[in-house]
């Protein structure tokens, strides 16, 4: 007797242990490849923005430094003393800039204050990069025709516009002979342009900005040049009278008024007393 074989049914089975161990790898590297993939977008988008507040950084100091050269009046005094400092091996250029009789007022502690001179400077760090800072003094620190000045005089207030430099340099190039120097100590004399030297990292070039000192007449010359011509003072002028259309105080109809009267009544009037005489 023959018994027919009975069909097999195919049923549903899982999925084996190696498929989904290789599964799981698929979606681990998928997810490893979107996380480092917004990594290096995070990355990215974080060094463009510290790159643009770096150039903001730098632009504002060479900006401040324009707006000061630009707006020095014409009785500043300017002193520029160049030294060397720094630990061991590294040894760095500095500088001290000094500039006094230019007006500047700000507040430290919430407390208004003016400047009777202020001193950019550079100073040195542990690790041999340079920041560039602002002192305040509230007293005349440079000799000049008013003051004998007090050098040992320390600041009151000082903040640092910019810092982490690699080299900070500064000149100064004279009107009269166009010459580059590293002192100027000239009394009453400004320079016709202050350069500074920056580099700002060890493989960066050097960037060099050129500051124009405008000409301005010192006051305290066109104070004496006026003093001079009038000698007694303003009240001398206030005292006198002004003359009115041309007739000088005093005058009238007496005396050789007779081109005074034309220009007043156009001709007719010309004839005073004193030709009827």
């Amino acid at each position: 007797m023959i018994i027919p074989k009975k069909k097999r049914t195919l049923r549903s089975q899982g999925f084996t242990l190696l498929e989904v161990v290789v599964a799981l790898g698929m979606v681990g590297m998928l997810i490893g490849m979107i996380f480092r993939m917004s990594r290096t977008s995070i990355e990215l988008s974080q060094s463009v923005v510290d790159e643009q507040s770096v150039t903001m950084e730098r632009n504002a100091f060479f900006n401040l430094l324009k707006n000061h050269f630009e707006q020095i009046p014409g009785n500043a005094v300017v002193r520029l003393e160049p030294f060397e400092a720094g630990t061991g091996d590294v040894r760095r250029n500095l500088f001290e800039l000094t500039f006094q009789n230019v007006p500047m007022s700000f507040n430290w502690g919430e407390v208004p204050m003016t400047a009777e001179a202020v001193q950019f400077a550079t100073v040195v760090q542990r690790d041999g990069f340079v920041d560039v800072v602002l002192r305040f003094y509230d007293e005349q620190i440079l000799e000049d025709s008013d003051s004998t000045g007090d050098d040992l005089a320390e600041p009151v207030a000082e903040i640092t516009l910019i810092d982490n430099m690699f080299m900070c340099e500064c000149e100064v190039v004279d009107g009269r002979t166009l010459e580059q120097l590293a002192v100027w100590d000239n009394n009453g004399q400004l320079p016709l342009q202050v350069k500074f030297y920056c580099r700002f990292e060890p493989s960066s070039d050097i960037i060099e900005q050129t500051f124009w000192v405008v000409p301005k007449q010192n006051p305290e010359v066109i104070f004496r040049q006026i003093m001079q011509q009038n000698p007694a003072g303003p009240q001398a002028q206030q005292g006198s009278t002004t003359p009115r259309f041309g007739v000088p105080a005093g005058g009238g109809r007496g005396g050789d008024s007779r081109g005074k009267g034309d220009v007043l009544s156009g001709g007719r009037a010309g004839t005073s007393d004193g030709n009827k005489k």
